[in-house]
């Protein structure tokens, strides 16, 4: 199935659709049969959920799983965006110098690298376990009429600390 096909079947049923990329198993560089859909929100958008097939193919629509760690910028080693909206100057995770990663002269591995985010050796900046990788967290119990600010600073003022005690 292609691409092109895709987005013709989907705007034939009325849907507006901003971009679609095929999934990729990195490991074995394969393309899979998966294709990840923006689909703007404007009419009917969330019918695409009871979408059966598509170009006569039997699909199932799932919503985009979002993951519990912030995303890496790929340019920046910044948090929260990827390369691709970045607007900052590049910074490179092997060297800490300002050109990307990819134009590093440096080129054998790292046997001890040093972390741009947060200063320990033994890891690069892109790896998972950093410390300084924001976790994100969802307010346990969802409070009517409040902000997300609001509820978050809610929040932090019940939560225990290590004696027991909660902070007022």
């Amino acid at each position: 199935m292609d691409k092109q096909d895709i987005q013709q079947c989907l705007e034939e049923k009325g849907f507006k659709i901003e971009r679609i990329t095929q999934m990729k198993n990195f490991r074995e560089k394969i393309l899979l049969p998966l294709f990840l859909t923006d689909v703007k929100k404007i009419g009917n958008y969330a019918n695409i959920y009871n979408i059966r097939e598509i170009c006569y193919y039997r699909i199932k629509v799932e919503p985009y799983r979002k993951r519990k760690k912030a995303t890496i910028c790929f340019n920046c080693s910044g948090f929260y965006h990827s390369a691709r909206n970045c607007h900052m100057r590049p910074r490179c995770i092997k060297c800490n110098g300002e050109h990307a990663t990819r134009d590093c002269n440096i080129t054998e591995k790292i046997i001890e690298p040093t972390c741009i985010n947060c200063g320990e050796k033994g890891h690069l900046a892109a790896w998972k376990g950093c410390k300084a990788l924001p976790v994100i967290t969802k307010p346990l119990v969802r409070q009517q009429r409040k902000s997300y600010a609001q509820a978050a600073t809610v929040q932090r003022k019940t939560i225990p600390n290590p004696e027991g005690k909660t902070k007022k």
